[in-house]
């Protein structure tokens, strides 16, 4: 709507009012509540909506949202890398410890005795054993 237009309509509504106001003192609360919307739909700006202000909105939204989904797709990429690194990683340490087990286990008596020993080492023993 053009500005006269509205000027006409805010006009008419407050002389509406002051009518009211006047000649029916019992409709003081309704006149308010007549004014308070008047007022709250100016102020919303229903005499200036459009059509295309608002397609325009909600295309900026879905642009906005389509951007998002992209970069949680690319957060979801990024941690789901970081996981098969480090499935791959255990895997490989469970073979490491397998391998070591395998190896454990073929030691003979004296080796098994000498590792049984250095276990039952004390700290202080440790260290002396290190120096030498």
């Amino acid at each position: 709507m053009n500005k006269t237009l509205k000027t006409v309509i805010i006009v008419v509504l407050f002389v509406g009012v002051a009518i009211l106001l006047i000649f029916r003192s019992d409709l003081i609360g309704q006149a308010f509540a007549a004014l308070a919307g008047g007022l709250a739909a100016f102020k919303s700006k229903l005499f200036n909506s459009s059509r295309i202000n608002v397609e325009e909105e909600i295309n900026n939204i879905e642009l906005e949202h389509k951007q998002k989904r992209n970069d949680w797709a690319l957060v979801k990429e990024e941690y789901d890398s970081k996981f098969n690194a480090l499935k791959a990683r255990m895997d490989y340490l469970d073979y490491k410890s397998a391998t070591i087990s395998k190896q454990l286990g073929e030691l003979d008596t004296t080796e098994k005795a000498a590792l049984k020993k250095n276990s039952n080492l004390s700290d202080d023993e440790l260290l002396d054993w290190l120096r030498n």
